[in-house]
């Protein structure tokens, strides 16, 4: 495919389905010169797209994925004790995903609200 052809694969791309210019970019990105991959990014902008770097959407997925952890703790313990203080949320908000899942795995051994606080003193 010619240049212009692939010029108009992305503006292509860009109208029909905007989720699928990675996807373009990734197949032409061996054949694409600098002048096209800067038209591309520059329509991206244009068109009020974030350009993540992979490293961008790991981290991003990896927060996703913290905070979709702590939701669901809160919502267990919620649903066992009815009432969470505000202190339990702030520390479960704070805490990191390891400290989440172990709670999340202990959720039968938590008898009282209190228990929570060895899952914060041993980290």
């Amino acid at each position: 495919m010619n240049t212009y052809g692939e010029t108009i694969s992305f503006e292509a791309a860009l109208r029909v389905d905007p989720g699928i210019v990675s996807e373009v970019i990734k197949m032409y990105a061996d054949r694409l010169s600098e002048e096209q991959m800067k038209y591309v990014i520059n329509n991206l902008k244009e068109a009020n797209f974030k350009i993540y770097t992979e490293e961008e959407l790991k981290k991003s997925m990896e927060k996703g994925m913290e905070k979709g952890i702590e939701n669901l703790v809160i919502r267990l313990l919620k649903k066992k004790f009815d009432d969470v203080p505000e202190k339990y949320l702030r520390l479960i908000e704070d805490a990191d995903e390891k400290t989440l899942l172990q709670i999340a795995d202990n959720i039968f051994e938590i008898n009282k609200i209190e228990d929570l606080e060895k899952y914060f003193n041993d980290n």
